[in-house]
C-alpha cells in the first residue's frame, strides 16, 4: 500500500503503485495514476486527469496538471490531460499545464531535469532527458526535443520547436524554431555555434561530429540563404541520419528557423 502522510488529500479514483510514497500537505485530485517509486516530497499538487510514471522525484510546491492559461480553456466541453514519463526530477515551483482543449495532453518524457521555477505551458511535447534550468519557460504548443537544453531564464515562445540536442543561452528568448544539434542565443539572436560538447558527451563519433560541423558552417556561418543552403547540403554532403534530421527539421519550420548569429566561423 502507498506510503500517504496523514495530512495529505488524496481523491476519488487515484491509482497509487504500493511503492509511491506521498509526502506532507500534497493534494492529488480526482483521476490521477502514479507510477511505482514515484516521490512527492510533500507540499505539491497533483491536479486531475494527469498521469505519472515511475521513479519521479517531485518537490514542494510544483503544480502539476492544472488549468491552462488559454481564454479558450472550457473544462464543461470535455476533459484535457497531463501525462509525464518515468525517472523525472521536477523540482521547486514547477508548473505544468494540461492540454487546452477536449482531448489535449500536454507531455513531458523521461529522465527529465525540470529545475526550480521553470514552466511547461499548456500542449506542449517534452522529450526526454531534457533539461530546463531555473525559470526557463515554454509556451503553448511548443516542442522540445530529446537531450535539449534550455538555460536558465530563458522564454520559448508558442509554436516554436526547439531540436534534439539544440541549446537556448541563459537569458535568451526565441520565436523562431532553434534546430537540432545547435545552440542559441539571446533574443532570436541566432544560432552562435554547433553544441560540439553535448553530442560528444552522447558518443557521436568523430566523422558524424565533422559532418554536423560543416552543415552548421554551411548554414549558418556562410552567405546562402536557408533554400541555397538546403540545396548545397543535399548535393554536397553525407546523408546520415543526423544531416537528414537537421534538413527535416528546417523545411517542416512554420515559424522560420534562427539565423546565423555575428562572429567568426567555428
Amino acid at each position: 500500500m502507498a506510503k500517504i502522510h496523514p495530512t495529505a488529500m488524496i481523491g476519488e479514483n487515484v491509482r497509487l503503485d504500493d511503492s509511491v510514497e506521498v509526502g506532507p500537505f500534497c493534494i492529488i485530485e480526482d483521476d490521477v495514476a502514479i507510477g511505482a517509486g514515484t516521490v512527492l516530497l510533500g507540499q505539491c499538487r497533483i491536479c486531475s486527469h494527469t498521469t505519472i510514471g515511475k521513479g519521479n522525484k517531485i518537490y514542494p510546491f510544483a503544480y502539476i496538471g492544472g488549468d491552462p492559461n488559454d481564454y479558450s480553456y472550457d473544462p464543461s466541453k470535455g476533459d484535457s490531460g497531463t501525462v509525464i514519463g518515468d525517472n523525472n526530477l521536477i523540482r521547486e515551483s514547477v508548473t505544468i499545464h494540461r492540454g487546452a482543449h477536449p482531448g489535449d495532453v500536454t507531455r513531458v518524457g523521461s529522465s527529465c531535469f525540470l529545475m526550480a521555477m521553470s514552466h511547461i505551458a499548456h500542449n506542449c511535447q517534452i522529450g526526454s532527458h531534457v533539461i530546463m534550468a531555473v525559470n526557463a519557460v515554454c509556451a503553448g504548443y511548443v516542442q522540445v526535443g530529446d537531450h535539449a537544453f534550455l538555460s536558465g531564464n530563458t522564454c520559448v515562445h508558442q509554436f516554436c520547436r526547439v531540436g534534439r540536442f539544440a541549446v537556448l543561452s541563459g537569458g535568451s528568448a526565441i520565436s523562431m524554431d532553434l534546430p537540432p544539434f545547435m545552440i542559441g542565443d539571446g533574443r532570436n539572436g541566432g544560432v552562435r555555434s554547433f553544441n560540439k560538447v553535448g553530442v560528444s558527451r552522447a558518443g557521436w563519433s568523430r566523422e558524424t561530429i565533422r559532418i554536423v560541423h560543416n552543415l552548421y558552417n554551411t548554414f549558418f556561418r556562410s552567405d546562402l540563404n536557408t533554400s541555397n543552403a538546403i540545396q548545397e547540403v543535399e548535393k554536397n554532403f553525407p546523408q546520415i541520419p543526423e544531416v537528414l534530421e537537421f534538413l527535416d527539421f528546417v523545411k517542416s519550420a512554420k515559424r522560420g528557423i534562427l539565423s546565423g548569429g555575428s562572429g567568426r566561423r567555428a
